[in-house]
């Protein structure tokens, strides 16, 4: 920390507060799946066994892969041989503050392997860290728990927002394709209020696209287009005008794009040309309604196919109302887009809210000291007369992490 500690903080290196000990070694072949007590590696628990290799409320660190991860075990575990633990705690020190406190300094940053990612005991024991009074320890554990649990709950919110925007914009094509988004249009303008319905293959020619491979493309301003999307560009077109592609085979099965001007569609897509003058937007929000993909063929790859699509019963509805269903789901979506950025923004603040936390916290700034706590140096003088953890002068004699 660049300020100076509160009165009444000390500060030490790791070394001399923990033993960070080595993981054992448990196949899962191994393992009693039965078993109650929990198995950690350094992404979380992998599994359960019979037995436990620590004693008591138990930190874990990934040492190997998800390097730096910490995990808190309020029982016995066993943590296996990609992990650190912790499971003595001098002067009674609280654990949940010395989890938080591990995950605030980010240990995956002091990994100093670029083939296997790892870090080193002597890494961790080097760090100098501000150490607060033990009843302040206490009093910061309680605020965190409970601000990173509304923090929790905000996010696990915000998580849902993704979901209901899925739903309203399906509600959204739903409504509009069946004739509710605009029957008040309707009645407005004195029309019937049923439409009728015609063959798919009716309201447009159809071709299967044709094959371009990348090496084959050369540069232009001419779109490509397959199942997926846009995939690149070329000089020569294979369809042209307002143009409809859906995706044919495979993943890409029954996904729907619109594109105006000259476009070359690839082998993997159909193309959708209209036949006579009809607004193709409303027809591929029509098209995207139905989920095409649940109409596929196939047992194995799914796929979509002209014979399949043709027979489709569309609805004919007048150029107006086309161009009016068109302009409220344009808006509509629009919205939708507006709460995504939003929604986006809040949660990269929420993201940052628990490091910023933890950073005031292990500051001395998220509570208030209390001048009739006991001093961090008498806590160290007891630590020290039973003799510290870790002899710090022996592990940097070493030069190397030895277990």
């Amino acid at each position: 920390m660049s300020d100076e500690p509160p009165k009444g903080w000390a500060s030490i290196a790791l070394g001399d507060l923990f033993d960070f000990k080595y993981g054992k070694g448990l196949p899962q072949e191994k393992r009693n799946s039965k078993g109650l007590v929990k198995v950690y590696g350094s992404n979380g628990i992998v599994g359960v066994h019979n037995s436990a290799v620590t004693k008591g409320t138990t930190i874990i660190v990934g040492r190997k892969g998800s390097v730096g991860e910490i995990h808190l075990s309020n029982e016995s575990c066993w943590p296996i041989d990609t992990t650190y633990f912790i499971d003595e705690f001098p002067a009674k020190l609280p654990p949940t503050y010395w989890a938080l406190f591990l995950k605030s300094l980010r240990l995956g940053q002091q990994e100093k392997s670029s083939a296997i990612p790892g870090i080193s005991r002597n890494d961790i024991y080097a760090v100098e860290v501000p150490l607060p009074p033990l009843a302040e320890q206490r009093r910061i554990v309680a605020k965190l728990e409970k601000l990173l649990g509304q923090v929790d709950a905000s996010q696990q919110r915000l998580a849902k927002i993704p979901v209901l925007l899925k739903r309203f914009r399906q509600s959204v094509l739903a409504a509009a394709c069946s004739g509710r988004l605009t029957a008040d249009w309707r009645a407005e303008h004195d029309l019937d209020d049923e439409w009728p319905v015609e063959p798919l293959s009716d309201f447009f020619e159809m071709r299967n696209g044709k094959s371009l491979v990348a090496t084959k493309r050369k540069s232009g301003d001419i779109p490509v287009y397959g199942g997926n999307g846009l995939m690149g560009t070329h000089n020569a077109a294979n369809a042209d005008g307002l143009v409809i592609v859906i995706g044919r085979v495979g993943a890409q099965c029954g996904n729907v794009h619109y594109v105006t001007g000259k476009v070359w569609v690839t082998d993997n897509a159909i193309s959708l040309q209209g036949k006579e003058e009809i607004v193709p937007a409303f027809y591929a929000f029509f098209l995207r309604s139905l989920n095409l993909n649940t109409l596929s063929a196939g047992t194995g790859q799914p796929y979509v196919s002209q014979e399949i699509l043709g027979p489709i019963e569309t609805p004919v509805v007048s150029l107006a109302e086309q161009q009016e269903i068109v302009r409220r789901v344009k808006g509509l979506f629009a919205l939708a887009d507006q709460l995504e950025a939003r929604l986006a923004k809040a949660q990269k603040k929420a993201d940052k809210l628990t490091p910023s936390l933890l950073a005031r916290a292990f500051a001395g700034k998220l509570v208030p000291q209390d001048p009739n706590d006991e001093p961090a140096e008498k806590m160290l003088e007891r630590i020290r007369k039973v003799g510290p953890r870790i002899a710090r002068m022996t592990w940097i004699k070493r030069g190397k992490d030895n277990p």
